[in-house]
């Protein structure tokens, strides 16, 4: 992923320019007069928050602890171990991001129950060209096997099907956890279905995090400078939607981002979501998403009762799918976000904004399992494109199982995964 950021310094001569090279001699000459340079102020946010807010905070403290999140998890990855930053470098420091090097459900949950070894397994410092084929939330095989399910109807309508650009394209979708969710499943090996059929209670560590990447795929009509990005091989469609089978190497942008973190006294999660902030913004040079002549958007693209997905009449897997935000952004929020994007100038993650952080106001109350969520909806555009007005992370995860399991999962979907021996 590419990160162009800033130099943040002050330039403390008056009367020379701050080019490469007198920035270097500056440096010189505050090295031999014994005057300090100041550390860069990002670093602060280099290392994932170690608690969340007291439960019943305010929705600032919520943001703002959401914010902590996106920088540790944006910041470049060590060479040596996954899920590790190294605070070493500097934000905009070339390579793979920490929540980057965090085991994929491709990597976690291998053909035939296949065991996928330790943590570390297959890092060098550097992530093989990521294989993306998923355009819904929910992989085709997990829509097939949910078909006849009866949960399968609430799993699958909070995905409503694909979502293409304005440009035609398909989004892209990603799912990977961090290492302590990745060791409960291995060790208790649920990326086996069998097991999970018959295991209980399932209940993931503290700490547990997982993310849920979209991405879209840039032309060059796009200005890649407002987002991170990176070069992955994305599963071609017909015009119905059904794959081809056949694999193009794109650059790709990031439009959403989905980070869910179980920290400790909150057993119902914590749900922060983000987004470019182009995706629907009626003032963008180019909205990703919105198109101002749309008469109805934010329409599901798919027959109604047909799974897998299968394009309404007239329309075709490259027709756009218009969309509009239904729950506005709050002002507390938007504030917090000025307050990060400001320091972020220079760099692709100005261009990122929180929609909100989803979190339980009352997380032990017996009496209340679902913890009263705060707020009450939750929606990125480019997820719960369809839903956006009824979309709730938490109601939404709380019925969370694996294929033919009767226990529930603990919010995480992931087991969905599992494949058989």
């Amino acid at each position: 992923m590419k990160i162009k950021l800033g130099l943040l310094f002050i330039c403390l001569s008056a009367v020379t320019a701050c080019t490469q090279e007198n920035s270097n001699t500056q440096n010189d000459n505050r090295a031999t007069s014994g005057i300090e340079v100041a550390p860069d102020p990002l670093t602060a946010y280099c290392q994932f928050p170690e608690n969340a807010p007291t439960a019943g905070a305010d929705q600032k403290a919520f943001d703002e602890y959401s914010w902590q999140m996106f920088l540790a998890l944006n910041w470049v990855n060590s060479q040596t171990h996954r899920g590790v930053p190294d605070c070493n470098k500097t934000i905009d420091t070339p390579g793979p991001r920490v929540w980057e090097s965090w085991k994929t459900t491709s990597a976690l949950f291998l053909p035939n129950a296949a065991a996928p070894g330790d943590w570390n397994t297959g890092w060098e410092g550097v992530n093989p060209p990521l294989k993306l084929t998923a355009t819904s939330k929910v992989a085709t095989r997990i829509q097939t096997a949910l078909e006849n399910e009866p949960k399968g109807s609430g799993i699958l309508q909070a995905v409503g099907g694909w979502l293409i650009d304005q440009r035609g394209n398909p989004t892209y979708y990603q799912i990977a956890s961090n290492e302590i969710s990745y060791n409960y499943i291995v060790s208790n090996q649920l990326y086996n279905a069998d097991t999970v059929k018959i295991f209980f209670p399932i209940n993931f560590p503290w700490k547990t995090a997982e993310i849920k990447a979209s991405w879209r795929i840039l032309t060059d009509k796009d200005d890649n400078s407002r987002y991170l990005t990176q070069t992955a091989l994305v599963e071609t469609f017909d015009e119905q939607g059904k794959p081809k089978n056949t694999f193009t190497s794109q650059t790709l942008g990031l439009v959403g981002l989905h980070i869910i973190n179980k920290p400790e006294g909150f057993p119902q999660w914590v749900w922060a979501t983000f987004e470019q902030v182009d995706n629907v913004d009626p003032q963008a040079t180019f909205a990703s998403y919105y198109n101002p002549n749309a008469t109805n958007p934010n329409q599901s693209p798919c027959q109604q009762g047909v799974i897998p997905c299968t394009p309404k009449e007239g329309t075709s897997f490259t027709t756009p799918n218009p969309l509009t935000r239904l729950t506005p952004i709050v002002a507390d929020t938007l504030s917090v976000n000025k307050s990060f994007q400001s320091m972020l100038k220079g760099s692709a993650l100005q261009y990122y904004q929180l929609v909100t952080t989803q979190r339980p106001n009352n997380p032990n109350d017996p009496g209340d399992p679902l913890g009263t969520p705060e707020p009450n909806i939750a929606a990125n555009v480019t997820m719960e494109s369809y839903i956006q007005e009824s979309s709730n992370c938490m109601a939404c995860h709380q019925t969370a199982s694996g294929i033919d399991s009767p226990y529930h999962s603990d919010f995480s979907f992931l087991l969905l995964n599992a494949t058989q021996p």
